[in-house]
């Protein structure tokens, strides 16, 4: 499997992203005090961390199978987490557009901006960051691993890896949909 240029410079940005949310998820399972919230990051993770070798799969010139059994189900409910949920969702293979390039790539570099050094931004001013403040991190995280996929599968010319790529943006966003309802449900994110 041939890659362009181009489809190669998004594979290593979303292999850099990848890298960056399962280094987050993982060390934010271990920082939360609701044990609910930790559970909920520790899957979510290895959701991050199938999408990272999806994508080095990928980079390697391998077509990888996203057709996984088990896994979350779309707008789940952050109380209907349970324990066997797991592995890599079986998700609609569907793109929903709205994302614009030039905005997901300035959210883009703010992120790591932000990130930088370790890769990781466990306290502000020196103070840990609070259950809210992981929540709110990851989920601007996920709306723009999301904006990076979306732009990325109009750029790539192999329907299967089109596929792929429509798939795994559809995870970011059911993991940022899972993120948006835990923190309804604790007060902390008002729908306008």
């Amino acid at each position: 499997m041939q890659l362009s240029q181009k489809e190669m410079m998004y594979l290593k940005d979303a292999k850099s992203q990848e890298e960056l949310c399962v280094a987050k998820y993982t060390n934010y399972s271990q920082q939360v005090s609701c044990q609910q919230l930790s559970s909920m990051l520790k899957q979510i993770g290895q959701h991050e961390q199938k999408h990272l070798q999806t994508v080095q799969q990928i980079m390697q010139g391998q077509m990888p199978n996203v057709s996984s059994s088990g896994g979350q189900q779309q707008g789940m409910q952050f109380g209907q987490l349970s324990a066997q949920q797991g592995g890599g969702g079986s998700m609609s293979m569907q793109a929903s557009g709205g994302g614009q390039g030039q905005q997901q790539q300035h959210m883009q570099h703010q992120m790591q901006a932000g990130h930088s050094g370790s890769g990781m931004s466990s306290s502000m001013g020196g103070q840990p960051l609070n259950d809210k403040q992981i929540c709110e991190d990851l989920l601007t995280t996920e709306k723009a691993v999301a904006g990076l996929y979306n732009t990325a599968t109009f750029e790539f010319t192999n329907p299967q890896l089109r596929q792929v790529l429509a798939h795994i943006q559809q995870e970011e966003q059911d993991h940022a949909y899972q993120l948006y309802n835990y923190m309804a449900q604790k007060g902390w994110y008002q729908a306008q």
